[in-house]
């Protein structure tokens, strides 16, 4: 609330602890200005209450896009071989050699030998978790680490915050096709789904850098807890 006192010269509404006017330069005389005078003079001060319910909301959703962020989400249970840390680079080898005969190849991949490779992979990359969910159709992957602030300051470096990620995908024929991704439990959208998509490529660099594998990929079929993949080298 703002209060104006009127400059009796010029008419001019000045805020109350003005000596002279700020038109006309008069000098202001209060002695003969009652209080109900003042009272009624009184002014809304729209600009100050508007810039502090945007300011209100702001900090709102700030605190809420940071919350959904940081509240880490459950991973869902799957099914995990632990001789599945073997058995993948073995296809995925055979794979490798196959191609390099210019030979088509069809072979299936478990969802329980799929967790045990992520499981040692997440030991690796430092993480608490690594798993793949196969749908009918469609698949999950799902990481959770604990996240330290960038600092040199030791007191700081010692807080650990978990944080998930979750990504939905599918293929259509042999092209990988991102669905929604989610940091915790903040859906990421637009542009910001690549994030969810850049995370999980950095679990994975040495499989992605396949680029004969990549490229021979035709059909990718994924059924519960298994997804069965044909191969055929570029060119045949």
């Amino acid at each position: 609330m703002a209060i104006k006192i009127e400059c009796k010269t010029c008419g001019f509404r000045n805020d109350l602890g003005r000596v002279f006017c700020a038109q006309c330069g008069q000098k202001l005389d209060l002695r003969d200005t009652s209080m109900n005078e003042l009272e009624e003079r009184r002014e809304f001060n729209f600009g100050m209450w508007i810039r502090w319910g945007i300011s209100v909301v702001v900090i709102v959703t700030v605190s809420v896009i940071i919350g959904l962020a940081l509240w880490s989400a459950k991973p869902v249970p799957v099914y995990t071989e632990a001789v599945g840390s073997r058995q993948v680079p073995i296809k995925i080898a055979a794979i490798l050699r196959a191609l390099s005969y210019n030979k088509p190849m069809t072979l299936d991949f478990q969802e329980g030998e799929l967790n045990g490779f992520l499981a040692a992979r997440a030991k690796v990359k430092h993480l608490n978790a690594f798993t793949i969910d196969l749908k009918p159709g469609s698949f999950d992957l799902y990481a959770a680490l604990d996240w330290s602030p960038p600092t040199n300051l030791a007191f700081l470096a010692k807080i650990k915050i978990p944080v998930s990620f979750t990504l939905q995908g599918s293929f259509q024929g042999g092209v990988f096709m991102p669905g929604k991704g989610r940091v915790g439990h903040l859906p990421l959208v637009g542009k910001a789904q690549v994030l969810s998509t850049d995370f999980f490529a950095t679990l994975l660099p040495d499989i992605l850098a396949e680029k004969r594998l990549i490229d021979a990929l035709q059909t990718v079929a994924i059924e519960e807890r298994q997804a069965d993949l044909t191969l055929t080298p570029v060119g045949k």
